[in-house]
C-alpha cells in the first residue's frame, strides 16, 4: 500500500525525535543524571503524567492489532471482550501500588520486595517469572510492528523486528525512566487524535446501517451481532487470566507506581485504567467489526487493522496507522526495556554480583543493559518469525507462562500469612501444570501437539486456567495450614538509594568522562 522507504522514513523519524526532545531535557537538568534517577525518575511523578504513561504502556501494538482481530472475528462481543478483559488488571493493580509505597517506599524493583519478603529460592524463582513476562511482551511489541511495516510498505519482516527496537532503546538509554514518561505523555495524545480521525471517518463514510446489515447478512450473525459468541467468551477468560500476568507479574507497572508521588500512586491506575479501555474498544469497533460488516477481505485476522486503515483514507490512513502503531510500540517498549534494565541491576548486579557498587558505576551499568537487551529484543523477535509462532498465539500463550505467579506475588504483598513454601510451590506448580493441561487438551481435541493446535481457543483457556487454580490453590492453601505471619514493619529499613554515601572505590574511566562533561555542562 506504500513504498518501502515510507517505513525506513518513519522509523527513522520517531527514533531521532524522541532522542533529540531526551538529549534536549538532560542538558536542561539542574542536577546531574544519577543511577537513582535513571530508575526511579527521582519518585516524584504526579498522577496526570503518571496516567498517561500507564495508558501508552499499556497500549501494546497487540493492543491495537489484536483487538481488532477479535472484532472482525467475533463481531460486538471481540471489541468489548479484549477492553474489559485487559482493564480491570490495571484498576486493580490500584491496591497493590498502595501497598508497595507504604511497605518498601525505597524499593526499585517488586523483585527487590520478594527478595525481603520471602527466601532466595523465591526471588530466583519470581525473578524468572518476570524476565519472562518482559521477554513476552516485547516479543509482541516488535511482532505487531513490524506486521504492520510488512503489511502496509512491503517492508522485509525481518528488518524490520531488528530495526524498531532501536527507535526506542537509544532514547531510554540516555534518559531512563523519565524519558519513558515523557515520550509515553506525547504518545498518548497521538493515539487518541489518530483514533479520533479513524472514528470519524468510518461513521461519515459509511454510517452505521451497511455495518448492520453485513453482520446480520454473515452466516455466523447471531454470534457476530450479540455478545452471545462463544469464540468471543473463550477469548475474553483468557484475555482477563493472562493479562493478570502481564500486569502483576510485569515490573513496568510496578516501577511506575515506584516513580509515582504517594498521593498520585493509585489515582494514577483508576484514571489510566479507565481511559485506556477506550483504546482498544473503539479502534476494535470501527477498524475490526466495521471490516467485517462491510465485507473487506484480509490477508490475516492480525493484519485487519492497517488494511482497514488504508481501505478508509488510503496512503493517508496507512501512514496515521502506522503513526499510532509506534506511538504504541515505542511507549510500551521503552517501558519495558526500562523495567529489564531494573531488574538486571538492582536484583542480580547490585545484589549478588557488587552490593557496595556506587551510583556512577549502577548508571555506567543499567546504559550497557538497556542497549544490550535492546539489541537482542530485535534477535527474539525474528527466532519467533523463523518458527512461525504470530502475535495472537503470543498473546493468548502468555497467561499459561507468566500467570503462575499472580497470586503468590499479590498474597506476599497483601497477607500477611503467606509463605515461602506457599509461595515457590505454588508459582512452579502452577506453570508445570498449567502447560501440561495445555500440551494435554490440543492433543485430546485435536489429535496432535502442534503450533496449530496449541493456538486453538480451548487449548489456551485449559492451559490458563489451569494455572490460576493450582497456583492459587497450592499458595492459600498452605498459608493457612502453616498459620504463619509476617511482620512489615520489620522491612522499612530494608531498602536503600541507589545514590547512598555507601559505595565502592572502582570508576571507570567513560564514568570520569561523563561526569567531567555533565560538569562542564553546568
Amino acid at each position: 500500500m506504500l513504498p518501502s522507504y515510507v517505513g525506513y522514513v518513519l522509523l527513522l523519524v520517531f527514533g531521532l525525535f524522541f532522542t533529540l526532545i531526551t538529549f534536549v531535557l538532560q542538558r536542561r537538568r539542574k542536577q546531574a543524571m544519577t543511577a537513582e534517577q535513571f530508575s526511579t525518575a527521582g519518585r516524584s511523578v504526579g498522577v496526570g503524567l503518571a496516567s498517561a504513561s500507564i495508558i501508552a504502556a499499556w497500549t501494546w501494538a497487540a493492543t491495537l492489532m489484536m483487538s481488532s482481530s477479535t472484532g472482525y472475528q467475533y463481531g460486538i462481543s471481540g471489541p468489548y471482550w479484549y477492553a474489559a478483559g485487559a482493564c480491570i488488571q490495571v484498576l486493580l493493580f490500584a491496591i497493590v501500588a498502595i501497598h508497595l509505597k507504604k511497605r518498601a517506599p525505597n524499593a526499585h524493583t517488586f523483585l527487590e520486595f520478594i527478595g525481603q519478603r520471602f527466601d532466595k529460592k523465591n526471588h530466583r524463582l519470581i525473578m524468572g517469572f518476570a524476565l519472562m513476562t518482559n521477554i513476552l511482551v516485547t516479543s509482541m511489541v516488535v511482532l505487531g510492528g513490524a506486521i504492520a511495516l510488512n503489511s502496509l510498505t512491503g517492508m522485509n519482516i525481518y528488518v524490520a523486528a531488528f530495526l524498531i527496537p532501536l527507535t526506542f532503546t537509544i532514547y531510554t538509554m540516555i534518559g531512563g525512566l523519565k524519558a519513558s514518561f515523557i515520550a509515553d505523555y506525547f504518545n498518548t495524545v497521538m493515539i487518541f487524535t489518530i483514533l479520533a480521525i479513524f472514528a470519524t471517518v468510518v461513521y461519515v463514510k459509511f454510517g452505521i446501517d451497511p455495518i448492520y446489515e453485513g453482520l446480520k447478512n454473515m452466516p455466523s450473525s447471531n454470534s457476530m451481532l450479540t455478545m452471545a459468541s462463544v469464540p468471543g467468551l473463550f477469548f475474553g477468560m483468557i484475555n482477563i487470566i493472562g493479562n493478570f500476568g502481564a500486569v502483576f507479574v510485569d515490573q513496568a507497572y510496578w516501577q511506575r507506581a515506584i516513580a509515582s508521588k504517594d498521593s498520585a500512586a493509585s489515582r494514577a491506575y483508576i484514571y489510566g485504567g479507565i481511559s485506556w479501555f477506550s483504546i482498544p474498544f473503539a479502534i476494535a469497533t470501527f477498524l475490526g467489526v466495521s471490516a467485517a460488516g462491510l465485507g473487506i477481505t484480509v490477508g490475516s485476522p492480525d493484519s485487519v487493522a492497517p488494511e482497514m486503515a488504508a481501505h478508509l483514507l488510503g496512503g493517508v490512513g496507512s501512514i496515521l496507522f502506522l503513526a499510532m502503531l509506534f506511538m504504541a510500540v515505542m511507549s510500551t517498549g521503552a517501558a519495558e526495556l526500562t523495567a529489564i534494565t531494573n531488574i538486571i541491576v538492582t536484583d542480580i548486579y547490585r545484589k549478588s554480583i557488587n552490593p557496595k557498587a556506587s551510583s556512577g558505576r549502577l548508571l555506567y551499568v543499567s546504559r550497557r543493559v538497556t542497549l544490550g537487551f535492546g539489541l537482542m529484543m530485535g534477535v527474539l523477535s525474528i527466532l519467533l518469525f523463523k518458527v512461525g509462532i504470530g502475535l495472537g498465539w503470543v498473546y493468548m500463550a502468555m497467561g499459561i507462562f507468566v500467570s503462575g505467579a499472580v497470586i503468590p506475588v499479590t498474597l506476599g504483598l497483601l497477607w500477611k500469612k503467606a509463605t515461602n513454601a506457599g509461595t515457590f510451590y505454588g508459582a512452579s506448580a502452577g506453570l508445570i501444570t498449567g502447560v501440561t493441561a495445555w500440551l494435554t487438551s490440543a492433543n485430546l481435541l485435536y489429535g496432535e501437539i502442534s503450533v496449530s493446535t496449541l493456538g486453538e481457543l480451548q487449548s489456551m483457556f485449559f492451559g490458563n486456567i489451569t494455572v490460576f487454580i493450582v497456583s492459587g490453590t497450592i499458595s492459600i492453601g498452605h498459608a493457612l495450614i502453616a498459620n504463619q505471619e509476617f511482620d512489615f514493619d520489620s522491612l522499612q529499613d530494608k531498602f536503600r538509594s541507589f545514590d547512598d554515601d555507601e559505595h565502592d572505590d572502582e570508576t571507570t574511566e567513560e564514568e570520569v568522562v561523563y561526569e567531567g562533561k555533565r560538569a562542564s555542562a553546568r
